[in-house]
């Protein structure tokens, strides 16, 4: 029996919203990937505006030959999260802002375990020096997550 399945609708949707946190990592249905597919990614920003960062199981040709992107990509260890089945890689040179608030809490009340840990302080430390002067994120996503990460 998993933690969700023994609460109320209503106690089960305030335990989603309290998770709902920077740095909490979850497991998706993503509809913005092509195809659309359950992906692990960071919650990186719920004040200012909703944004995610997207886990990959390897970095993607076309960024590794893209030094300064390559570089913004921060490794996931399976080792500190262990339903992870090999280490990931954050992509962190796009933020996405595709799912709304309601589409996450939806998913998550059908199944809470989709909720994980929190990211470590390493890798906390790793996101803010990846984002820091990113060509590919607006000016405004790189204060919300600076300030989101760097105020915890």
């Amino acid at each position: 029996m998993r933690l969700g399945d023994a609460l109320s609708p209503d106690d089960k949707l305030k335990y989603v919203r309290q998770c709902l946190v920077p740095g909490r990592i979850l497991h998706l249905h993503c509809h913005f990937t092509n195809p659309p597919k359950n992906k692990f990614v960071v919650l990186v920003s719920v004040q200012s505006a909703l944004a995610l960062f997207v886990t990959n199981s390897e970095i993607s040709e076309w960024l590794q030959t893209r030094a300064d992107l390559r570089d913004r990509q921060v490794t996931i260890r399976q080792q500190d999260h262990t339903y992870l089945n090999r280490d990931s890689f954050l992509n962190c040179t796009e933020a996405i802002r595709q799912m709304e608030m309601e589409e996450i809490e939806r998913q998550l009340v059908k199944d809470t375990s989709d909720i994980k840990d929190m990211i470590t302080e390493s890798e906390r430390e790793a996101i803010i020096y990846a984002v820091k002067d990113c060509r590919t994120l607006a000016k405004k996503e790189i204060q919300w997550i600076t300030e989101t990460f760097s105020a915890e």
